[in-house]
């Protein structure tokens, strides 16, 4: 493993979501951003991420936001799951 993270891995849903929810967990005790609703942080840490890694990786096209936005959507909604799966104590 010679580089711990590159854009590559950005590129698999599994650690897309791990790494948004790893963000907003880290975002999300800020001052300003304690005051939003963690799903819509996460949604916003996705779209962010997910444009960059495109732009990054030359995948960008305008017309493919209206994707992103719906990835978005799906990639905060697993990430959210992550974090009710772990309040829970998983599957049992």
């Amino acid at each position: 493993m010679g580089e711990f993270m590159n854009w590559d891995i950005l590129t698999t849903y599994t650690t897309f979501v791990t790494i948004v929810f790893m963000v907003v967990e880290f975002l999300k005790e800020l001052k300003y951003v304690k005051k939003i609703k963690t799903k819509y942080v996460s949604f916003f840490v996705a779209f962010i991420l997910l444009t960059v890694t495109n732009l990054a990786l030359n995948t960008f096209h305008f017309f493919d936001i209206t994707l992103y936005i719906l990835s978005s959507i799906s990639i905060s909604l697993g990430a959210n799951g992550l974090n009710d799966f772990n309040k829970k104590g998983g599957i049992l």
